[in-house]
Formats: C-alpha cells, structure tokens, sequence
C-alpha cells in the first residue's frame, strides 16, 4: 500500500463541496482510502476550515497552508507564509511514496521535481495558477479530464515540450448515478424557506456569482420568459456562494444581481438560498424544470453541473464554450452560441411548457456508459499508484513548417457570429469565403489561398492565435 500527498490550493471541506474540481478530489481520495492507501492531503488554510479531520478511513485533510483564502490571486499572502507553505510541503514529501498535484496549482518548481513520483491533473486551463503549473510540467504524468483541456494543452505547452503527449492521461470525469438519480425535493426546501409555490416553474444557476458562468445572461432569459412569453410562475434559484464566510469580495456580485433584477422587473422571480450541502443536490437537481449553464467561463470538462443535472432528469442548456462544445453530443443537451439569447428564450420556453424531447432514462444510459463514475476513480488509482519517476521532459522549440495546414485552435469554435475567442471572451468577424472554407474541410491550406484578402484574414487570425498549425497525430 502507498502513502500518497496530496496538493490542492482549493479547500477540502468536511460536510461541503467547494465546486467540481473539488468534488473529484475527495471522491479519488476516498476511494484510495478505501483501497488501503493512506491519503493525506495538504490544502489552504481559511478561517472557516483550519482544523485537520478525518475525510474517511485512510484519508486525512490538513487545512493548514497559508495561501490567501479564497481565489482569485491564491499566492498573494506575506513572503512569510510562502517560505512555511514550501517547509511544510517540502517535510512531506520525504515522508511519502507519492505526491499528486490537484489542479496543477503548485508553482513552486522545485517541489513538483522531487525524488518522488509526481502527478499533475488539470481541473481548468483558465487560472494564473493552473496555467503556469501547466507549462512547468516536466515530470511524470498529467492528467486532463476531456480531449478538449488535452488538445489545449497540446497546442500551447506541447509548442516547446512536444515529448508532453506521452505523458498526458485522460481520464473524464464520471458521475455517480447511485447518488445522483430524480429525487423528491425534501430537505432541500428548507434551504428555501418555502417560498416556492406547488405550480412554480423552477430554473436552476447552480453556479457562484461570477460573471463568467451566466448570471447576467441568465437574467436577461429570465426576463424575457416572464415579460414576453408570460410565464409568471418561473423562479430562478441562486445560491450563495459558499465563500461568504470568508470574504467581502462576493458582496458586490450579489447587489449586482438583485440591482438588475429590480431594473428588468423580475425581482419577485429570484430566490437567493444558502450553497446546497453536496448530498442534497440531488433533490437541488430534481426540483428544477431547467438548468441553465450559458456563461462564457472556460470549462476545462463541461460540465459536473450538466451532467448531475442530467442525471437527475432536469434538462440542461449550455453555452458552446470551452469544453462545453464538445463533452456532451447533440441530442443529449441543448447547446447555444454564447451569447445567443435569442435561442436560449426560446429553447427554455419549449423545455418549460413541455414541448421540448427529453427522455432521461436514455440520457442516464448514455451517462453510464460514457461517464462511468467506477471507470474514473480506477483510472487515478493506476495512474497515480503505479506512477514512475520519469527524466524531465526536454524544451524543444518546433520549426516553422513551409506548408501551413490550419485548423481552428481548440480554444476557439465556429459559429453563426463568427469564430468565438474563449480566452479573448470574444468573436472575431469573418469573411463568407473563409467562413464556407472552415465549414465544409475543417481546415485550410495555406499555399492553396489564392486571394490575397483571405491570405491577410488568415495570417491575422493566425497571429491572433485563432487559427494554429495542424498538429500530425502522435
């Protein structure tokens, strides 16, 4: 049996979930506890969550590093308090046959290159953090949970580490169908004070007040579907982030959100409620009619939040954004353009009338077969107990290619605005003769442009990153 060490900048709670990346840690953890191997895992240290407690048999949490405690900018704390979080990490992995890094979060090189075998995964490809853990990767394994965070990653970090694919396992997120399956709303009702009446319509935000995961566009449906389609019964539920607790910096999101719900008249149609206890999302889930996840937040899986949602018979809408476009297929989940609210009124219409085609037993088939919760917690078992230590991967510069065959880049999708820019949060306008090039080959061979203006167009979207150079399968 090994003794694993576990990183993670994110809190480890012991009766909540901090969102999706954390879920999946303490669900790995536990299950290889379960399994014998003794779990100990590392995390920041908040006033709300300071105390070292046992997570379940074999697995302990040490809520005890002092990074800054709530995102974003996790490593702005005293240069104090960065030489102890390095001392006690450095202690530890001299006590353990492991160390597995939860997000890639850690960015303190030398101790992601110790003589220990050494584990990465990446939850998101958005963060400073996660981002910078990502192109110091030399060593051993890196896990990524979709083909989309995998593609990303190949065509960044892999310009100058080609050996990278070698190393990199995919492994998807999987859904535990025993815990999440339709549920009658009980206990969960008293998060909500009881101010849903028996013929409300509910939508459901599961997500914190960011920005980026939809609350404005959210609102505006919101707005439209009372205002326009007289559908006075909906309530849009959104909970309070659980961060409260610990900071002011949410206060500002949330009288945001009540100022534009008085300004578009639906302010009678929100519920604010306490964040939802992880064992009773299920009836959180089960209570709506629709789910909503339309914001233009780069998901590196896309989404926990869909597929629970999913799983638990509540149909789901998504923006096509990150790894949204392509984790779940057509005819599994409603996906729209961001920024389309057009079609989301009218999508969310159909789903809240009853006459939108759902069927969730063959959805939950689906789920089970292609998000096997069983598959993904015995996948980071091998990956991470039989991990060896590797040599370092070597910087190796690609030459430029005289013949270009361009494709978009994984970071950027096809649509009827233009060619949306997930880290730019933007579209860029295109020609009709690139536009019919890209969507009839996928790609686009740079010697065979004869018009000078569509050469132009393509060596800008190339310069801007939005088009990359085909990579040959390795």
């Amino acid at each position: 049996m090994k003794k694993i060490l576990v990183f993670s900048l994110g809190p480890i709670f012991k009766d909540h979930v901090h969102g999706g990346s954390q879920k999946v840690l303490r669900e790995v953890a536990i299950h290889l506890g379960k399994k014998g191997h003794k779990v100990n895992i590392y995390c920041v240290e908040r006033d709300d969550n300071c105390t070292p407690f046992s997570l379940s048999k074999n697995v302990w949490v040490f809520p005890v590093l002092n990074f800054k405690q709530t995102f974003p900018a996790s490593y702005k704390t005293a240069p104090f308090n960065l030489w102890k979080i390095n001392k006690i990490l450095y202690e530890q992995i001299k006590n353990h046959d492991i160390f597995y890094i939860h997000d890639s979060d850690l960015n303190f090189y030398d101790l992601c290159n110790q003589d220990i075998p050494t584990i990465i995964s990446l939850r998101d490809f958005l963060y400073p953090e996660t981002l910078l853990g990502a192109f110091n990767f030399r060593r051993d394994q890196i896990i990524v949970n979709s083909l989309h965070t995998a593609e990303c990653l190949r065509y960044s970090v892999g310009n100058y580490l080609p050996g990278i694919n070698k190393r990199v396992v995919l492994i998807e997120n999987g859904i535990n169908l025993d815990l999440f399956s339709r549920k009658k709303p009980e206990k969960v009702l008293k998060l909500l004070n009881k101010r849903i009446e028996e013929n409300d319509k509910i939508i459901l935000y599961p997500h914190r007040p960011d920005p980026l995961k939809g609350i404005n566009q959210s609102l505006n449906v919101l707005h439209k579907l009372v205002h326009e389609k007289n559908l006075t019964n909906i309530k849009l539920l959104i909970p309070r982030y659980i961060d409260e607790g610990v900071t002011d910096d949410l206060d500002q999101h949330y009288k945001a959100i009540l100022k534009k719900s008085k300004e578009l008249k639906i302010e009678n149609n929100i519920i604010f409620h306490k964040w939802v206890p992880y064992e009773l999302m299920p009836e959180y889930y089960s209570l709506g009619t629709l789910t909503l996840s339309v914001g233009n937040f780069i998901e590196a899986f896309g989404s926990n939040v869909g597929l629970e949602s999913l799983a638990c018979g509540t149909p789901v809408i998504m923006s096509s954004v990150g790894a949204q476009r392509s984790t779940l297929p057509k005819g599994i989940i409603a996906r729209v353009a961001y920024g389309d609210e057009e079609s989301i009124v009218e999508i969310s219409y159909q789903i809240l009338t009853g006459k939108f085609e759902f069927d969730p037993e063959k959805i939950r088939e689906f789920i089970k077969s292609k998000f096997s919760y069983e598959k993904m917690l015995e996948g980071y078992e091998k990956v991470i107990v039989n991990s060896k230590i590797s040599s370092p991967l070597a910087i190796k510069l690609e030459e430029d290619s005289q013949v270009k065959t361009l494709i978009i880049a994984p970071w950027a999708c096809l649509t009827k605005f233009g060619i949306y820019s997930d880290y730019e949060y933007k579209y860029y306008p295109i020609s009709l003769e690139l536009l019919q090039a890209l969507q009839s080959l996928g790609k686009i061979s740079f010697d065979k442009i004869t018009s000078q203006d569509i050469r132009q167009e393509v060596i800008y979207l190339l310069e801007k990153g939005i088009l990359v150079e085909e990579k040959l399968s390795s």
